[in-house]
């Protein structure tokens, strides 16, 4: 279980001063990094903001909510100000997609490992709906950015709240039911992390042979059902290799992806 994060301090202060900046009062994004089970961490290297859909819709937004709709929602009418308050509305399955594309460009090592989101303190906990909305976005990132092949079964939230200013994280135990037991605090610092990474680049060659049908042949495959499998077997191999450096076998991650 994640019980620590630490953020990149240089990519994580420029984010916070870009939301400031922008004088938007919501936003939601990715959170890009690594989970570490060995040292029940986590680690983040960036957050990518999830932009407007197809139609120009923003990803996340303000809804306003009267005290009479709050008294429908069962709230205490006692514990409500005399002004209106604002609830934070998400596009969860657009922000899903957007971490799908996501993974797929991101180089070995890197996962989209959580959600943040930017807005005040008494709109994040305006009401339960806001954090069950939260809980289903950051369920539907994992579902479309498996970390793993077989997994992981937590993932962040980021609150990043601008009244007052301030970083929050949360570990999110993903379930088929989820409640709100299965948000839990961990610490969060931020420091150097991007510099404590090493890149390696390698190359691997290889001949790539095609079959040439009749169209009227009974066997006759599309051009693409060919390619997709003999490039296929080439990427098992290369996810069964092993790295060594100086003599010495390192553990390390391949990514590959075939596009549709």
């Amino acid at each position: 279980m994640v019980k620590a994060v630490i953020g990149d301090e240089t990519q994580l202060t420029s984010a916070e001063d870009r939301l400031s900046q922008s004088g938007l009062t919501s936003q939601v994004g990715l959170v890009i990094g690594k989970l570490s089970s060995k040292l029940d961490r986590g680690f983040i290297f960036d957050l990518v903001p999830t932009p407007p859909n197809d139609a120009g819709e923003s990803a996340c937004s303000l809804l306003e909510t009267t005290k009479d709709d709050n008294k429908r929602k069962g709230f205490k009418s006692k514990s409500q100000p005399a002004v209106d308050s604002s609830a934070l509305n998400i596009d969860s399955d657009w922000v899903a997609e957007h971490a799908r594309q996501v993974s797929r460009m991101l180089v070995g090592g890197m996962k989209v490992i959580g959600v943040y989101v930017w807005v005040s303190d008494s709109a994040f906990k305006n009401s339960t709906i806001t954090l069950f909305q939260l809980l289903q976005t950051v369920k539907g990132v994992a579902e479309a950015a498996p970390v793993t092949e077989t997994d992981w079964d937590e993932r962040l939230l980021i609150h990043i709240c601008y009244s007052p200013r301030r970083w929050t994280c949360r570990n999110c135990v993903l379930s088929s039911n989820i409640t709100s037991s299965s948000i839990r605090p961990c610490d969060f610092k931020m420091g150097r992390v991007l510099s404590s990474l090493q890149a390696f680049r390698c190359t691997y060659n290889f001949k790539l042979r095609l079959p040439v049908t009749h169209e009227s042949a009974s066997n006759a495959q599309a051009l693409s059902s060919i390619l997709r499998h003999v490039i296929s077997v080439h990427a098992k191999e290369l996810m069964d290799a092993k790295a060594m450096i100086d003599g010495n076998l390192v553990s390390c991650t391949v990514t590959l992806s075939l596009l549709e």
